[in-house]
């Protein structure tokens, strides 16, 4: 009787730590992903693209891909796009085939409307930098995974790096501006334009 008992306690012990951990690693992970105020302020010259997409990546550890792999999807057409911003953004300029989503939008809302869309090449999500397409990938990641065949991805420094590089976007039929200017990342978008 008194092994018996033992070895419950044993076993509640063990799984105690086990959510103990559990918890920890949650509360950790919580923490990553916002580590406190953004530390860059895009308007001062000496802030380039490459520290806005190294904080970006340290605040939000989601999967990335860079520009250049992500032309050479678009060339074969095997890729899912979703630009995570505003109306006027993307009608100011977008990636070709890019789907626009609301960047608030929740995983069910998200899953609802375009579950169709994932099962096969890997999906893409961007915005200007980076922010909002990472964000909208730690809030759905867990839910959309499973249905997403070939991976999910956010493109590393957004509609920024992709124009940065010399590559087009789409306004129509026409080709569109990277972002509308505004005071605060309008002077990193002309700086990364223009180049070291």
């Amino acid at each position: 009787m008194i092994r018996r008992g033992h070895g419950r306690m044993r076993a509640l012990t063990t799984a105690a730590a086990i959510v103990g951990a559990a918890l920890v690693a949650a509360l950790i992970w919580t923490h990553m992903a916002v580590p406190g105020p953004w530390r860059l302020d895009p308007t001062d010259p000496r802030v380039s693209l490459d520290d806005v997409e190294r904080e970006v990546a340290q605040r939000y550890p989601v999967p990335d891909i860079l520009p250049a792999k992500l032309a050479g999807m678009l060339a074969t057409g095997k890729v899912v796009l979703f630009d995570v911003r505003t109306a006027e953004e993307f009608a100011a300029g977008h990636l070709p085939g890019a789907i626009r989503i609301e960047p608030g939008m929740g995983a069910d809302e998200f899953l609802n409307l375009h579950s169709g869309r994932l099962a096969g090449p890997p999906v893409v999500f961007y915005c200007a930098v980076g922010v909002r397409s990472s964000q909208m990938m730690m809030r759905t990641l867990e839910r959309i995974a499973p249905h997403a065949g070939g991976g999910i991805y956010n493109l590393r420094g957004g509609i920024f790096r992709w124009t940065s590089g010399g590559r087009a976007l789409v306004k129509g039929d026409a080709p569109g501006q990277a972002h509308p200017f505004d005071e605060n990342w309008g002077p990193l978008l002309r700086r990364s334009a223009a180049g070291p």
